[in-house]
């Protein structure tokens, strides 16, 4: 973008009047297509505006860490398409990746799984100390115009309520042999993640003297930082992270925080409306 162009799209955020017509807190159209890959447990395609994502989890049984016994693992991988941006190129597409997998396996899988938010993970134990499920969240971004760690975090959400895993039954050894563990093999019995505490990141970006949600890659050139906050759906900040080197003023980035508390709630009330969740 020319230096005239950045000007003219600031200047209509800071009026509220946005190049494509949405107003500051305003998201672009999502569009969501559920089960799209067969190999998964669960998976899903989520489409805001331009911007296209695919989330797909996998569930195997594996052994709890050391540290946690109790509860399940969860594993973020996010893979950039080089033909989802020019940026994505070479190890650019790498580093990026790595960048968002950390921020979407935070707001999913809190160091503490006792801080009251994200997956369920005491869900996710089978054998205290033995085994649990591991959830492998792998996805990629195929097309990159603009907020794609929002579309990331919302295709996770929707491929976690899409998920079935198989119900299972622990057998006793025989002669003071370790318990054994089978499988069901009929989904129609399978157990669906609660998501009842799984946040949604909203990222607001300040733009010059005003600050507006769900940037597109041209307004994204203009920003000069922008906020990532994970927020439950009752409005509860469950992570901040500050993104871009400009200082922020504090009544400013309040006003901000209260931006994605508002509108994070009604993403994810759109969702499961989507996902036929109650």
């Amino acid at each position: 973008m020319s230096q005239s162009e950045r000007d003219y799209c600031s200047r209509c955020i800071e009026l509220g009047m946005r190049l494509d017509g949405r107003a500051n807190d305003d998201y672009r159209p999502v569009e969501v297509q559920l089960g799209i890959i067969a190999q998964a447990n669960g998976s899903s395609r989520l489409r805001l505006g331009l911007t296209d994502v695919i989330a797909g989890v996998k569930v195997e049984v594996g052994r709890p860490d050391s540290g946690h016994p109790d509860v399940g693992r969860v594993h973020v991988t996010v893979e950039c398409s080089s033909c989802a941006s020019p940026d994505y190129e070479g190890r650019g597409g790498e580093s990026w990746g790595s960048q968002l997998a950390h921020a979407l396996e935070r707001s999913l899988s809190p160091l503490k799984p006792t801080e009251g938010y994200g997956i369920d993970l005491g869900a996710l134990n089978i054998i205290s100390g033995k085994s649990c499920w591991h959830l492998y969240l792998d996805a990629l971004v195929l097309n990159d115009d603009g907020n794609v760690l929002d579309a990331l975090s919302m295709a996770c959400y929707c491929a976690l309520g899409n998920t079935k895993i198989p119900r299972v039954e622990i057998v006793a050894g025989e002669n003071g042999e370790e318990p054994e563990i089978e499988l069901d093999d009929d989904m129609d019995n399978s157990i669906r993640i609660n998501l009842h505490s799984v946040p949604v990141i909203t990222s607001v970006s300040q733009v010059a003297n005003a600050y507006a949600v769900d940037l597109t890659l041209q307004e994204e050139d203009c920003s000069s930082s922008t906020l990532h906050v994970a927020v439950g759906s009752r409005g509860n900040v469950c992570g901040v992270t500050k993104e871009g080197f400009s200082s922020m003023d504090p009544s400013t980035m309040v006003a901000m925080l209260e931006t994605a508390q508002r509108t994070s709630p009604k993403l994810i009330r759109g969702l499961l409306k989507l996902l036929d969740v109650t």
